[in-house]
């Protein structure tokens, strides 16, 4: 039995737009590695995350829900450069973006996704916090 049942063309949608603006945030985080102060490109990407943020919480995705918002407040101090991208803060967004697709993986079988791994969680709010 499906973990949302009655709510299966809900996810289905869900996962076909999370899915495009997952591979559109993959392709703007390789522009990021050549233009690290980019603005627009940060904005981009943090909508990216806040939009799949959105839908995974009116599913009550909460472990999707979770990492997204981490993932949001790196970029939100990206933004407003407080914090500086680095080959290691880039590996721990490239990371989270593989989890997130994870994620995905179990929600298109109908199944709750398990949380993140806590070193990821970690190595998330150890950047936030500087």
């Amino acid at each position: 039995m499906s973990d949302f049942a009655g709510m299966e063309d809900l996810l289905a949608d869900f996962l076909t737009e999370a899915g495009e603006l997952l591979g559109e945030v993959d392709n703007k985080l390789v522009e990021l590695e050549k233009r690290p102060g980019d603005r627009a490109l940060l904005d981009d990407i943090f909508r990216g995350f806040h939009t799949i943020k959105g839908g995974a919480g009116f599913l009550n995705v909460q472990q999707l829900v979770q990492l997204c918002h981490l993932t949001e407040n790196l970029f939100d101090q990206l933004r407003k450069a407080t914090l500086a991208l680095s080959p290691d803060l880039l590996d721990v967004i490239m990371s989270a973006t593989m989890v997130i697709r994870d994620m995905f993986a179990f929600l298109e079988r109908g199944a709750m996704p398990p949380s993140a791994d806590d070193a990821l969680l970690a190595a998330h709010q150890h950047a936030i916090a500087g």
